[in-house]
């Protein structure tokens, strides 16, 4: 038993010194490779999104600095609630409160200790994962699960970056490991805050609590133990968005809990596309279009863009043009969507490192290394989604029926609600939760082998 136990945790502990090695090895190549964008100079490793963030985070502090609560400072709600505010606190805590931007300079100190500490949260959430399935799986299948989730660089990779993906990853491990351990109520009302913090990093998480309630309804054989759980998941899931609407009131008298960017997203990734199809339009002709679009609402209405009440009315009235356009253009917006969903599946174990190597995306599309990538890429997509299939029609007989439901539609769902922006790195969770099939697939073929040269 304690050669078992000790076996195992050396082995975890050495998976962590390896990926810890391997991470400071891409940070060192890439934290000196400077880029430009939107006038702001930084290092490579911070990503569009990741510029956000600091920006915002820096307008934390400084409204803070001038004398505002925190729950107050800020700007406009618009993307990630809690992004901009984990970096504020982390500048406090390690940097002194430090300036995060100077002279348009991303200045944010000590960011590579923030990366290794992504990679521990997601480490400890993949335990977490591993404690919880050696319950209901073998131990073998369950340690090929945790080796899966740790090394494999389609998932890997955004531990690398500086919070994009990586604390949603980790959040949503670690709420699927409480819901299998689940046993009272409070396990649900835990469950219910990490999938409001879910949402606090990625609004696509807003309904998430309806895939567990799908998960209780095939489990829970009395309506009035459903009804319970059901309500303290809930409970959990409205006190953080009464935190941020409260939030959102004091700073701006209106009470509110999704972005404008959720509202403008159809206008960025779909809009765009349906004007160069319809209205034969280049790129640069279909966002002035929709820039005089946007412009003639600010005429019509006219107001100032200062009050945060008139310019969440613009971003109303921008999701309605858009929905119009869509409305009038069914078939073109059925051609898009589905090319998105399409191109958000095709695996990229390589979209961080040429983040970090290139410019710009286009500058990598017309580099060698996307065309010898390119052909890789489908190799490996084929091979995941082969395994993965296989791995989910043998899993009735490795997972319990209400489990391997949740997981299946929790892919789905995250699926459905994110990969229409037609990019790889949205497919992520969906990838992840789908390796418990891939992995259920591996242990099948290694038990196979075994089996031939006993014969």
């Amino acid at each position: 038993m304690n050669k078992t136990f000790n076996s195992k945790t050396i082995y975890l502990l050495f998976s962590l010194i390896v990926m810890i090695l391997i991470s400071n090895q891409y940070l060192n190549k890439f934290e000196n490779n400077f880029f430009k964008s939107d006038n702001y100079k930084h290092s490579s490793i911070f990503h569009e999104d990741s510029l956000s963030y600091i920006k915002e985070a820096e307008k934390i502090r400084n409204d803070i600095i001038n004398g505002n609560s925190f729950l107050e400072s800020g700007g406009a709600y618009k993307f990630s609630f809690l992004y901009p505010r984990i970096i504020y606190f982390y500048n406090k805590i390690i940097n002194q409160n430090s300036s995060m931007i100077v002279n348009d300079v991303i200045k944010l100190e000590n960011y590579k200790s923030f990366i290794f500490l992504q990679i521990f949260i997601f480490f400890l959430s993949s335990i977490s994962l591993f404690s919880a399935l050696s319950k209901i799986l073998e131990k073998r299948l369950s340690m090929i699960i945790f080796t899966i989730f740790f090394f494999n660089p389609i998932i890997f990779q955004w531990h690398l970056t500086f919070l994009t993906e990586s604390l949603f990853l980790s959040l949503l491990v670690l709420s699927i490991s409480l819901l299998i351990q689940s046993k009272n109520i409070s396990y649900f009302f835990l469950l219910g805050l990490l999938i409001g913090a879910l949402y606090m990093l990625r609004t696509i998480a807003l309904l998430y609590p309806v895939i567990v309630l799908i998960y209780l309804t095939i489990q829970e054989k009395k309506i009035s133990c459903l009804i319970y759980k059901a309500s303290f998941l809930f409970l959990g899931v409205t006190i953080v968005l009464l935190l941020i609407g409260g939030s959102n009131y004091l700073r701006s008298k209106s009470f509110y809990f999704t972005p404008s960017q959720s509202k403008t997203d159809l206008r960025t990734y779909i809009e765009v596309d349906i004007l160069i199809k319809s209205k034969n339009f280049t790129d640069r002709q279909a966002r002035e279009y929709l820039d005089n679009k946007t412009q003639k609402i600010i005429n019509d209405l006219s107001f100032e863009l200062d009050n945060e009440k008139r310019f969440l009315l613009i971003n109303k009235k921008i999701r309605n043009q858009s929905i119009e356009t869509i409305a009038n253009n069914k078939l073109i917006f059925t051609k898009i969507i589905l090319k998105s969903y399409f191109h958000s599946m095709l695996l990229n174990p390589t979209q961080v490192y040429f983040e970090s190597k290139y410019q710009n995306w286009n500058e990598y599309k017309k580099s060698t290394d996307h065309k010898f990538v390119f052909k890789f890429r489908i190799l490996i997509t084929l091979i995941f989604f082969i395994l993965s299939l296989y791995g989910l029609i043998i899993s009735k007989k490795k997972l319990p029926l209400s489990i391997n439901f949740f997981l299946f539609f929790s892919i789905l769902y995250f699926f459905f609600t994110s990969c229409w922006l037609s990019n790889t790195r949205y497919f992520i969770p969906s990838a992840t939760l789908m390796s418990i099939y891939f992995s259920i697939a591996l242990d099948k073929i290694y038990e196979q082998i075994n089996l031939k040269k006993l014969d």
